[in-house]
């Protein structure tokens, strides 16, 4: 099986968006910025939108004043220091919490290994915590589905958080919810430089993605809401199977399956 042609080069191209607002068009403030910005727009450009921006349109905001807090939320507050309020929307958020560090809860979120379930201070309103949008890839079609009639071509959109892996300090770039491209670019049965086939190996092509956006939208004051990947090579397809093509079982994880069971 021939190798796959790779782009010579990609170019990522920063949006700068306004201050979003509850409720807002994000797709049309997206839209605006890229006329703003002059860019042009082509078949098979991937946009990456920060999960924040996404979050505060759709208003996934939580004002912990209003929080009603659990025994259990109280408990989980104390064993790990956190406000016992964050501590309330992380439980309410969670598909499971398998433990914590001061200040964090280990918790599993739409398959996804995180912090918080995704929860965050950063950016949000002031007495407000940011969720992660109800649906990320249904939010991701819908974004794409605007953008391509607006500027009339075919497009891929991801919607990016940041993450932190297993023993290295700092975070990179996840893609929580995408739409219009394969994220998975599947090397088995092919060969490597010394003809020995490729049994394992796929290369997770949307987070890569959003590790090179991540890297231009920052996590501070930066306020770019969006990137723009051209020339990405991604395979354009929308399959039934989108939303799981990329997410692997807790059992078959190296990480999660050899996690202690017990989940508090």
């Amino acid at each position: 099986m021939p190798p796959r042609p790779r782009p010579l080069s990609i170019t990522i191209t920063p949006l700068k968006i306004p201050t979003v607002n509850i409720g807002e068009d994000l797709g049309e403030i997206l839209a605006e910025a890229i006329k703003r910005q002059g860019q042009r727009i082509a078949n098979g450009d991937v946009i990456a939108v920060a999960s924040k921006v996404v979050s505060i349109a759709e208003a996934r905001i939580a004002n912990l004043s209003e929080v009603l807090v659990s025994r259990r939320a109280n408990r989980l507050a104390a064993k790990w220091k956190m406000r016992k309020e964050l501590a309330q929307v992380v439980i309410d958020e969670a598909d499971a919490i398998l433990g914590g560090v001061d200040g964090f809860m280990l918790t599993l979120k739409d398959t996804f290994l995180t912090a918080n379930a995704g929860i965050d201070q950063k950016n949000s309103p002031s007495g407000t915590v940011s969720l992660w949008p109800t649906n990320p890839r249904d939010s991701a079609k819908r974004l794409r589905i605007q953008l391509e009639k607006k500027f009339n071509r075919r497009l891929g959109i991801a919607i990016v958080d940041s993450r932190v892996t297993p023993l290295r300090l700092g975070t990179t770039g996840l893609a929580i919810g995408l739409s219009g491209f394969i994220p998975i670019r599947d090397e088995r049965g092919r060969s490597d430089l010394y003809g020995r086939t490729i049994r394992f190996t796929q290369t997770n092509v949307a987070d890569d993605l959003a590790s090179a956006a991540h890297l231009l939208m920052g996590e501070t004051r930066e306020r770019i809401g969006a990137v723009i990947v051209k020339n990405a090579q991604v395979e354009l397809r929308e399959p039934k199977a989108l939303a799981s093509t990329a997410s692997l079982r807790r059992e078959k994880c190296l990480i999660t399956r050899n996690l202690r069971k017990q989940l508090w």
